[in-house]
């Protein structure tokens, strides 16, 4: 009788008794019954290994023994299939399905009644029961369900050939399907867009990521990396594309300088051009063929001679590739010998006349600099001897008069040699200030015409009649004589107003028709302003 099973009751009491005591019996026992312990869940990759646990866990070890353990697993319907048989006495026995993809996993005793399905597939997937017959307790048994991963295998296939110049184009797809659904995601340094779509299946789901940019030259040979993540996968799976773009750049012409002139050896021309695929190089001569002596190898068109004023001309470069083709021109100029040295004369003439020109603008500046310098400090210098002689004149005047209007006072001849010694003073720093100055004012009477000489002798008059006070007592002083010496000096008969004129007449001499000053040590005459001096 099976565990938890309650017999049919009869209607005999003896029977009845017996039966109570049956269940009393079996209840005890049961409370004292072991433990199978198994996982709810096991989770396979396709194509590996994978171990299905069922444990007993006896409460008496030494009264409990398993005897037998039945693998069955579960089908549609709720039909069960056998899987294995482990048996203590007769050994093993798995069904023909499962031939040689079951297997016990430990020896001895079978309290451990693991199994081992290798290689597993998605139809190994679904509920597996363990059954274990105990001695004396029966039957137990244990259910597990088995989980099936199967890893994508992901896919990248390149779109259509990318060319500059196109619109948004698909640059590549990255495809991945598996149990559960895979996740895709791209890793680029392109700037682009993508889009994702999937479809499930019976066992798995795919997965499909598109990446979309717009073709430029800067994208060519860039990385374009389709990343997918899966739980049956330890690590992520990476595919990379390599992007191709198809461009032609512009092209140009490098070598040719205006320094080309007959006779240049190693002369060549090259063609700058980039593209992809590779482009090629074409060279012609506009108007002509190419001279001879030239060769072409790829991109350079290099002349092997020297080179000849028949060279000259405009050379074109064609570059193409399945893009596009285009094309540079370059003007070639080569100077004969002659043209040379006319060039070589002309650049020396010029270089001399900047030089020159350069010197005389330096020259010239120099002599304004001076000639300005100059003309400021002789300006500043006239200007203070000026000043100067202007003040001692004006000292001199008005001491002059301050003289000759005293009547007060009581010793002239004192008077006269305060003014003397005054003049003499002004004198020496006049003859300080100016050297050529003074010289010009000591000799004005010798320069001066005759008129002048007179008006001289009119302002001694002039200065005579203003005056009260004797003049005749002053000359005398003048010259350092007694009165009476003057007297005698001027021939004893001269005396009134003749007599001042004739003691001012002893301080001239006439030569040459003109009145002069005699030379003196003191250095005073009278001016023809009719100041003492």
């Amino acid at each position: 009788m099976a565990p938890g099973m309650l017999p049919r009751a009869s209607g005999c009491p003896l029977r009845r008794l017996l039966l109570l005591l049956l269940i009393i019996i079996l209840a005890a026992t049961g409370c004292l019954a072991g433990v199978v312990e198994m996982e709810r869940s096991v989770t396979a990759v396709l194509g590996q290994d994978v171990v299905l646990p069922c444990r007993y866990r006896a409460q008496e070890e030494e009264k409990e023994k398993v005897v037998q353990v039945t693998w069955l697993k579960r089908g549609a319907g709720g039909r069960s299939a056998e899987v294995a048989v482990l048996n203590r006495e007769h050994g093993e026995h798995v069904k023909e399905p499962y031939a040689g993809r079951v297997l016990r996993r430990a020896e001895g005793a079978l309290e451990d009644g693991a199994i081992v399905l290798r290689n597993a597939v998605q139809g190994d997937e679904g509920d597996y029961e363990c059954h274990l017959i105990t001695f004396p307790l029966g039957s137990f048994e244990g259910r597990l369900s088995l989980k099936v991963l199967v890893p994508p295998l992901p896919i990248l296939n390149p779109g259509p050939p990318l060319e500059e110049g196109q619109g948004r184009t698909l640059a590549a797809s990255c495809t991945a399907e598996g149990n559960p659904v895979p996740s895709v995601r791209w890793e680029t340094e392109v700037r682009g867009t993508n889009t994702t779509r999937r479809s499930a299946h019976a066992r798995s789901a795919s997965v499909t990521s598109e990446f979309y940019l717009v073709p430029g030259r800067s994208m060519n040979g860039k990385s374009l990396t389709c990343v997918v993540a899966h739980p049956g996968l330890r690590h992520e799976k990476r595919i990379t594309h390599i992007l191709s773009v198809a461009y032609l750049s512009d092209a140009s012409v490098l070598g040719h300088s205006e320094g080309w002139q007959e006779g240049t050896e190693g002369a060549a021309l090259t063609c700058l051009g980039e593209g992809n695929p590779p482009p090629t190089y074409n060279w012609t001569r506009l108007d002509a063929p190419l001279p001879a002596g030239v060769r072409v190898k790829g991109d350079t068109l290099a002349f092997q001679r020297p080179l000849t004023p028949a060279d000259a001309g405009h050379y074109i470069c064609r570059v193409s590739n399945r893009v596009a083709t285009k094309e540079a021109r370059a003007n070639v100029s080569v100077r004969s010998r002659e043209e040379d040295n006319k060039v070589r004369k002309v650049d020396l003439v010029s270089a001399s006349v900047v030089v020159v020109g350069v010197i005389a603008a330096v020259l010239l500046c120099v002599l304004v600099i001076v000639v300005v310098v100059m003309t400021l400090y002789h300006k500043r210098k006239t200007k203070r001897i000026s000043e100067k002689y202007e003040e001692e004149l004006t000292l001199t005047r008005e001491n002059s008069i301050r003289r000759l209007h005293s009547s007060h006072s009581a010793d002239t001849r004192t008077q006269l040699e305060e003014t003397l010694q005054l003049r003499t003073e002004s004198r020496q720093g006049s003859l300080r200030a100016d050297s050529l100055r003074g010289t010009s004012i000591c000799s004005a009477m010798s320069e001066e015409p005759e008129g002048r000489s007179y008006s001289t002798l009119s302002t001694v008059r002039e200065i005579e009649t203003q005056t009260e006070v004797p003049v005749a007592p002053l000359l005398p002083a003048l010259a350092g004589k007694d009165p009476k010496e003057e007297d005698e000096d001027g021939g004893g008969g001269g005396g009134g107003r003749d007599d001042p004129i004739k003691q001012a007449m002893t301080h001239f001499v006439q030569e040459n028709g003109m009145l002069q000053a005699k030379p003196s040590t003191n250095g005073i005459y009278i001016n023809g302003r009719g100041h003492l001096v």
